[in-house]
């Protein structure tokens, strides 16, 4: 099964961005839509964004509440997605980029950042 290969762009404390091309044979395009596959919502949220805040922010818990989510474009397959997350306290506002093209943002609360 392919994996999703990360390149780190940048990373500070606040904020990071990610490169990922979305392999076309993604396990997540299966069955969703034959014919015309797309990335699903619940694949960007978890694959491209959750597990990079975890990459980043470790201390932060699970996920509490997605808020101001929007899907403006579709994610295809063999695209070139740009991941921007940027933290304060223990929300994380993320937008996927194709290029220029807003696909997909929003924001993340999280369970109080971990001891």
């Amino acid at each position: 099964m392919p994996t999703l290969d990360f390149r780190t762009l940048a990373v500070d404390p606040t904020t990071a961005r990610f490169a990922v091309l979305v392999p076309a044979d993604l396990l997540y395009f299966q069955g969703h839509f034959p014919g015309a596959p797309i990335l699903p919502a619940i694949a960007q949220l978890l694959t491209l964004v959750v597990d990079r805040i975890h990459f980043v922010w470790p201390d932060l818990g699970q996920p509490r509440r997605v808020a101001r989510l929007k899907f403006m474009r579709a994610i295809d397959p063999g695209d070139e997605i740009e991941v921007q997350l940027e933290r304060t306290g223990a929300e994380v506002r993320f937008t996927l980029l194709r290029g220029a093209t807003d696909c997909t943002r929003g924001a993340l609360a999280f369970a109080e950042a971990l001891a």
